[in-house]
């Protein structure tokens, strides 16, 4: 911020010398490093960030006053070539968006349509601080990791805290390091913590990589190499960081400088040249970087970039760049599919609307749901959506609204954990805020997005910084999920035989399902769409339908749905009589059929024997009587003939005391065309969880313990009218973290 605060930096620095390229020599270098390895050994163990510099770097939208030569964003080189092909004047350079009109909310861009659909708010609630310390065996994809730094002096801790029971507010709570702090914050598969920040050294901007590891998993650092990233990259700050792992199972981490420019002084000390990206690959050999590996994504000085203030990682391990001056979010690609981004797009994941939208700080979840926000003290977070899987954002809406989002391009923070919940760091320089901030307390804030579609619910105050007077919370990162097994195709095919047909895989089936995956190659769209497809499939399937879906209308005929709940039978109940209908049955194997035959009568007989039927059904109802309660409990109309078949199968009787026509008619009624369409889309979604998370709908963890979940996939099934594909139901489930977590050890 433009307040300055006084700053006294008690540790020893470095006397090392620094080497600063030229601007000509970066740019001669440029080609170069992006096709040649690069060095990243510099160690400056003492190096340490500086705040108060940090505070200094108020973010700018373009006015035309930037950096000479500077990135120009590309709705305003697309203007000035129409304006100059329709021979008319050219736009100003430096051409500001308009605001966000007030109270807009859910803009439909392609219709301009205002949805009544509401959006979420931060909690107003404060909540007691955690006070115990992280219990051991925490996974990492569990703890959120921040940075606590001092306004006014060196003093600054890298926190972790835990929500143990769901509710968005911390309970659990440990310092991993006392170094100092750290600008942002990423948590790599092998469990290093890579934490950035900007530094001054022999009055030298520095940015700086520290490496900290915990070998014993004690959530303690106990060892750490700090690298100078001027020395080897030329880079002046270092603004934000991301880790990923590349398909062959290779930690990387990239890292950008932040570009900042003082528009209204171009010879303001903090100004950088424009911004440089680059990736290291970790050398799991010696716990250092590969150099053959090590790349520059985006050299310094080359004004491809304005800004690149902060990072995100798109689930196909593309990188998205949040550009603040251009209002662009800017893409670098995996052009080559081995899981590393290399290519920067010169055509912007997207280009926001509105100067007031311009982006300080980016996250994605698990299903690519982009989320934004900007600088204010009555902020909205926007959610970006790509509708039809080009990757590049179509529209953006709002989705939470009045934050209090210090303008800042160092000190934000926004990340989203493995289930979908947002963290967004509200108020991050405290009293630090500058002019027209409001000097509000540091604090993270959680919102859930339990379907993961960029729809959240109301906030809670997850953790504040321990005093409002000299501290600022900046960085949020959670642990990546670890290398999950069922990634692999062979395992992903096979599980499904053990989830949904209760059996493994016979030998032909097997290699027919896997090929259908693995025929993709490398393309990762073709994968994702193959996983969605095959995964249906499954249920799809003749087996099932005959088994799983049969046991699923035997319960609804029987006895309707569950008192006070949309389906007819719970967990429990449909994995045992799924398995007994369908044992030794494999579809298109030796004689199927007949055993499949004898599985149903079987179990039909055994079905109208169960206390609960016989307690249900007197013996002294008559046929039709026994008849129509099934057909009412199914919610059908039965034709006349349909009727009267079930009906015949008591061959005249008085009443319905026979077991066995009891079964055969209970069978007629649940093998009834009419039925089986009508229960499609429900037994679908119900066999989401059955058959991905292997529990009932409102089952923990499900938020709420009820059926809401259910009821969003059911309906967002039936506005598709059945098509999964469209409706994104299966690639939610198979890309939740609920279910990946079954495998991810």
């Amino acid at each position: 911020m433009k307040v300055q605060r006084s700053f006294t930096y008690h540790s020893k620095l470095t006397n090392r010398a620094l080497r600063v390229f030229a601007p000509a020599s970066v740019l001669a270098l440029a080609t170069f490093l992006m096709a040649s390895a690069v060095s990243a050994q510099t160690i400056a163990p003492d190096l340490r960030p500086d705040v108060q510099r940090a505070l200094a770097t108020q973010a700018e939208s373009a006015t035309g006053k930037g950096r000479v030569n500077g990135y120009t964003p590309v709705r305003l080189r697309t203007s000035g070539e129409a304006a100059k092909a329709n021979n008319e004047p050219a736009k100003a350079s430096g051409e500001l968006l308009p605001q966000r009109p007030a109270g807009m909310k859910f803009r439909n861009q392609a219709d301009h349509a205002i949805t009544s659909l509401s959006v979420s708010r931060p909690s107003t609630h404060l909540n007691a601080p955690a006070l115990a310390g992280i219990a051991l065996g925490t996974p990492l994809t569990q703890i959120l990791h921040t940075s606590q730094v001092s306004l006014n002096s060196a003093a600054g801790t890298d926190e972790q805290f835990v929500d143990r029971n769901g509710d968005l507010i911390a309970d659990e709570r440990t310092t991993f390091d006392s170094a100092g702090g750290s600008f942002d914050i990423a948590v790599g598969r092998s469990g290093s913590r890579y934490e950035v920040y900007s530094a001054t050294l022999n009055n030298q901007l520095v940015g700086v990589l520290v490496v900290a590891r915990d070998t014993n998993g004690d959530y303690l650092s106990d060892s750490s190499t700090t690298f100078n990233l001027r020395t080897d990259f030329a880079l002046r700050s270092a603004a934000a960081v991301v880790s990923g792992v590349s398909r062959a199972g290779r930690e990387f981490v990239i890292i950008s400088s932040s570009g900042y420019f003082n528009e209204s002084n171009p010879n303001d000390p903090n100004n950088e040249p424009s911004p440089g990206v680059i990736l290291l690959v970790r050398d799991p050999a010696t716990g250092g970087f590969d150099n053959s590996r090590t790349r520059t994504l985006v050299t310094v000085g080359d004004n491809r970039l304005y800004n690149a203030n902060a990072l995100a990682l798109l689930p196909n391990n593309d990188l998205l760049i949040a550009d603040f001056h251009s209002d662009e979010l800017r893409i670098v690609r995996d052009t080559d599919n081995d899981g590393v981004p290399d290519t920067l797009s010169a055509t912007p994941y997207y280009s926001y609307r509105f100067s007031d939208d311009a982006p300080l700080e980016v996250a994605a979840n698990s299903r690519g749901v982009v989320f934004s926000h900007s600088t204010g003290n009555d902020m909205i977070m926007l959610v970006l959506y790509d509708d039809n899987n080009d990757g590049v954002a179509d529209r953006d809406e709002v989705c939470i609204e009045g934050l209090s989002i210090d303008n800042n391009l160092f000190l934000h923070g926004l990340t989203v954990d493995n289930v979908g919940n947002i963290y967004v760091i509200e108020d991050a320089s405290g009293t630090a805020d500058g002019t027209g901030g409001n000097a509000g307390t540091p604090r993270v804030d959680g919102f859930p997005d339990r379907f993961l579609d960029g729809f959240p619910t109301d906030g809670e105050i997850f953790t504040r910084a321990d005093n409002a007077v000299d501290l600022a919370l900046t960085g949020l990162a959670f642990g990546p999920l670890p290398a999950n097994k069922i990634d692999d195709p062979q395992f992903f095919v096979a599980q499904h035989y053990r989830d949904f047909l209760s059996r493994e895989p016979d030998a032909s089936g097997l290699a027919f399902w896997v090929n259908q995956i693995t025929s993709c190659g490398t393309n990762a769209q073709c994968l994702e769409v193959k996983r969605v497809n095959v995964s249906a499939a499954f249920f799809l399937s003749i087996e099932f339908q005959e088994t799983g879906y049969l046991v699923y209308k035997f319960y609804k005929a029987a006895y309707g749905n569950l008192p006070g709940a949309p389906v007819p039978l719970r967990f429990n109940e449909f994995l045992p009589d799924t398995q007994l209908i369908g044992a030794d049955v494999v579809v298109g194997v030796g004689a199927w059929q007949a055993k499949l035959e004898a599985n149903k009568q079987a179990f039909a007989a055994a079905f109208v024997a169960r206390t609960r039927f016989t307690d249900a059904y007197a013996n002294s109802l008559t046929p039709a009587q026994f008849v129509d309660a099934l057909f009412a409990n199914a919610g059908v109309t039965p034709s006349s003939a349909d009727r009267t078949a079930a009906i015949n199968e008591f061959g005249g009787a008085g009443t319905s005391a026979d077991a066995a026509a009891r079964g055969r008619a209970l069978r007629r009624v649940a093998e009834n065309g009419v039925f089986g369409q009508q229960e499609f889309n429900r037994a679908f979604v119900l066999m989401q969880y059955f058959g991905y998370l292997r529990r009932n709908p409102n089952d923990a963890p499900e938020t709420g313990l009820n059926f809401d979940g259910y009821n969003f996939w059911l309906g967002k099934l039936n506005q598709f009218n059945g098509n999964y594909v469209e409706a994104e139901m299966v690639k939610a489930f198979i890309q939740s973290g609920e279910y990946r977590q079954r495998f991810g050890q």
